[in-house]
């Protein structure tokens, strides 16, 4: 009995040790190197699981050979005890964390480097993205229009040219002189700052280190797809609309009222586009799938005509990647 309890607690304590672990990883606390003494907790923590098994499986098997009432009562109350506490932690998830501890504790055991960041943000976009996709799939059954995978509708353009220009920020004023001077500036805040609460496209959120290069003339950024439109197969019809949604987002930038002032410091716009992907470990990987660069004064030409897919490749430059 007393090997039972004494198990059940070490594995406990060793559980919330590596909890600890876990968010302190979150919040950058430690090194990634630290990762070898978290494997040292945990495998003494699945040690001590098996201890708390083994010691339950022999308690069981004596009691059965020989009945022994001081025994079993102590032993039911211990159960019941735990079988409360088990549906307390099952009510409040959150304590445990099993859903970030498993990834994190599968790193652990194999002594592989940890990105808790990376897994944070992952997750809580594939929450947001379920959110939307149950959205719009009860918004396409009421129409009935058919079946999408991500939203490649009309930019709302208009949306945007409502939001005042006020005067420039003094951050604003510093990138424009760096853009004179022919210096690089990345103006990711910018954008996040002007379309966070109006959004001219559904696909803004995915777009992220926007950067504006003088000497080539050139607006970049990056799109990370979500699983849902790129997995389990990139197949034609995804790649599709993924390019439809890439052309639009092209079209709703050079609506945008607040990017007007950096116009003059390119000629046309690039995009990196990137799938995720969990690998065996369970941490996620971006994996650049196609680029796509569109001359300024094409898309002011394309401007509110049909999107052609068998014509994009000859307005624009598409580079596919392995």
């Amino acid at each position: 009995m007393e090997d039972f309890i004494t198990a059940i607690i070490v594995a406990g304590l060793f559980f919330a040790v590596l909890r600890f672990f876990k968010i302190s990883w979150l919040k950058q606390g430690f090194p990634p190197s630290f990762i070898y003494i978290a494997g040292v907790f945990a495998w003494c923590t699945g040690l001590a699981l098996i201890a708390a098994v083994y010691s339950f499986i022999s308690l069981t098997i004596e009691l059965i050979n020989s009945f022994d009432s001081d025994t079993l009562i102590p032993l039911i109350i211990i159960l019941a005890i735990l079988g409360v506490a088990a549906k307390l932690l099952s009510d409040k998830r959150g304590v445990l964390d099993i859903a970030h501890m498993i990834p994190f504790l599968r790193s652990a055991v194999f002594f592989k480097s940890y990105d808790a960041r990376r897994q944070e943000l992952f997750e809580r976009q594939e929450k947001l993205q379920l959110a939307q996709a149950r959205k719009a799939d009860s918004e396409r059954i009421a129409s009935g229009q058919p079946e999408e995978v991500i939203d490649v509708s009309e930019e709302r353009s208009a949306t945007s040219d409502n939001i005042p220009a006020g005067k420039e920020s003094s951050q604003a004023s510093t990138e424009l002189d760096m853009l004179r001077r022919g210096e690089g500036v990345d103006i990711t805040e910018l954008f996040k700052s002007n379309t966070a609460k109006l959004p001219a496209h559904l696909l803004y959120q995915f777009i992220s280190l926007i950067r504006i290069d003088p000497s080539d003339k050139v607006m970049s950024f990056r799109m990370v797809f979500p699983s849902s439109a790129t997995e389990p197969e990139l197949t034609p019809e995804k790649l599709q609309r993924v390019k439809q949604g890439v052309y639009q987002v092209f079209q709703a930038l050079m609506t945008e009222q607040w990017l007007k002032p950096y116009s003059t410091f390119f000629s046309s716009v690039k995009t990196s586009c990137f799938r995720v992907r969990k690998d065996e470990f369970d941490m996620v990987r971006e994996l650049l799938f196609m680029a796509i660069q569109m001359d300024v004064n094409q898309l002011r030409l394309n401007r509110g005509k049909p999107f052609n897919s068998a014509e994009f490749g000859k307005i624009a430059t598409i580079t596919m990647e392995v």
